[in-house]
């Protein structure tokens, strides 16, 4: 009789233990397939904000493409200036390159030096057209045209360092530049390459009041502005690089 009565309540717990089993079992089942859900869940949601960065960059780069071509016709505008952002361009990636940066900070600099010129959209075409010196009224309005342009790039996030080059491109190594009076390396590289390149176009593009230099004039200015006004060793690259290829563009030789 007591191995009956054993024998029924080892019976009653191995029932009682399986009954545990299996609920274990489906509480641990439930556990996967709601992991799996949530995983599920998190993939998708990592592939909407993947396509939402595209989307956003894409936006950002449409933007790029029209403030160019807001750069472009304020130039056609001006027939001493036309081309002018272009050529800066070509040249100063050629010169980035020359001195030895990565492809894709040549790149930028190249769409830094087709902007370099946006924020004179801000001033009036009285003072853009002037054929001849500008008064200290007007060069205070002048002056303002690298912060202006830089406010307008500001806003695409991945275009960060061309709106410093951008605001910089003015700044002179002695210090003597705008708009924030910066000085040897405290000013960007690529706005240093921007200033040489922007420099010896200006030089050999006709003006309003004064004709053009010619190719050899103008690389004789650079080297005296070498040290001083522009980047000693990038001016020395880039006059290197104009003699034996001399840039496509309005010089007379």
């Amino acid at each position: 009789m007591a191995a009956n009565v054993a024998l029924s309540q080892a019976l009653a717990y191995a029932r009682d233990l399986k009954n545990l089993y299996e609920v274990a079992r489906a509480r641990e089942e439930e556990t996967v397939q709601a992991h799996d859900k949530l995983r599920a869940a998190y993939q998708q949601s990592l592939a909407y904000a993947i396509d939402l960065k595209k989307t956003h960059r894409r936006l950002q780069r449409s933007i790029l493409q029209s403030l160019l071509g807001l750069a472009n016709a304020l130039e056609a505008k001006d027939e001493y200036t036309r081309g002018h952002s272009d050529r800066v361009a070509a040249l100063g990636r050629r010169l980035a390159l020359e001195a030895g940066l990565a492809v894709r900070e040549a790149d930028v600099i190249a769409q830094s030096g087709l902007l370099h010129d946006l924020g004179k959209i801000g001033v009036p075409e009285p003072i853009l057209r002037k054929p001849g010196p500008l008064t200290e009224e007007e060069w205070t309005v002048m002056r303002r045209h690298p912060v202006t342009g830089s406010q307008i790039v500001a806003p695409l996030e991945f275009f960060a360092e061309g709106a410093l080059i951008v605001r910089h491109h003015h700044e002179r190594e002695d210090g003597s530049g705008y708009p924030d009076g910066l000085s040897g390396e405290r000013i960007p590289l690529g706005a240093r390459v921007v200033a040489v390149a922007d420099v010896y176009d200006a030089l050999t593009s006709e003006r309003p009041y004064r004709r053009a230099l010619t190719h050899a004039a103008a690389v004789e200015r650079l080297a005296v502005e070498a040290g001083r006004t522009l980047d000693a060793r990038l001016t020395r690259l880039f006059t290197d690089m104009v003699a034996h290829a001399p840039p496509d563009g309005p010089v007379r030789d």
